[in-house]
């Protein structure tokens, strides 16, 4: 019988073989961005200041108000959806900062960032986030604050390990926290007054973890059980700036970003880049690892 370690080499080995094989391959990843700000205000044309956004809060697909409409007559304006007033995927909520898709079926990488939408489509997207949207340095209890907490919406066609990495651009030490889900919200009005993730996921997982409180988010379609991945904060701080979780191909995830305890909700200023990449792992390795973890189960029990 082969022992178990050997075993779990040999898959190591061939994960990393197919890994090799397909990393050559070319991928297409797209960005999309919204291009409104401040309840709506149209941001489109900015090619000029990629830190003058013309308001502070962003991200409404609708004005700030109702449902988003993702068939192209939504009130904001998008870069990199199949037309200037499609929401990316469709999205039909409330608020929504921008998205990434893969395809191709290797993987890929790409970066969400002010620059990244001047390069790819000549204007300036609001990229930013409140510096203490994960967590303010102000709230008592180190809770964060969903003013200007982005969000966005991930979807690849390959199951494979996501790796998501922030960097400020406007300030030294900056830090951010993420809060990703398996799924998409259906919320009709976004109301970013509040907090919310009390405790910093110290202790875990618990109701206060969502930004979708029941008394404002009625129905949203997402709740603590969604949730994949996220940081904690504290005093033994984790996932912060770098955070990995599992993509199921054809699933669309949603993760929120915000600075955590950079300075407090109304600090608005700073801008991030994030690279949002992932490496595909081929269906027959998740069969394989199953079945080690049978083989290894039955091993014990015999044993």
């Amino acid at each position: 019988m082969i022992e178990p370690t050997k075993l779990a080499k040999a898959i190591a080995y061939a994960v990393a073989g197919l890994a090799l094989s397909t990393s050559g391959a070319s991928a297409n990843v797209t960005t999309m961005y919204n291009l409104s700000s401040s309840y709506g205000a149209d941001n489109s044309g900015n090619n000029s200041d990629p830190f003058n956004y013309g308001g502070g809060t962003d991200g409404w697909t609708n004005a700030g108000t109702g449902a988003a409409v993702g068939d192209g007559t939504g009130a904001s304006k998008w870069a990199g959806t199949s037309g200037a007033n499609n929401v990316a995927f469709g999205y039909t909520g409330a608020h929504l900062n921008w998205a990434v898709e893969i395809s191709g079926g290797n993987g890929g990488s790409g970066e969400i960032s002010a620059a990244d939408s001047y390069a790819r489509y000549g204007v300036y997207a609001d990229i930013d986030v409140a510096k203490g949207a994960w967590s303010d340095a102000a709230e008592s209890g180190a809770s964060g604050w969903r003013h200007d907490l982005d969000m966005g919406l991930f979807k690849s066609d390959t199951t494979g390990l996501v790796t998501l990495s922030a960097v400020g651009i406007q300030q030294a030490g900056t830090a951010f926290g993420f809060t990703i889900f398996d799924g998409v919200d259906t919320v009709t009005n976004y109301n970013h007054h509040g907090g919310w993730n009390s405790g910093n996921n110290a202790g875990g997982i618990t109701a206060s973890s969502s930004p979708y409180p029941n008394a404002i988010f009625a129905g949203t379609g997402l709740d603590v059980a969604d949730i994949v991945a996220y940081s904690v904060g504290g005093a033994n701080p984790s996932n912060l700036n770098t955070i990995t979780f599992n993509a199921l191909a054809g699933h669309t995830y949603t993760i929120f970003i915000g600075g955590y305890r950079n300075g407090e909700w109304g600090d608005t200023n700073d801008g991030y880049a994030l690279t949002v990449s992932q490496v595909p792992v081929p269906g027959a390795i998740w069969l394989f690892g199953s079945a080690l973890a049978g083989l290894i189960g039955l091993r014990r029990r015999q044993a």
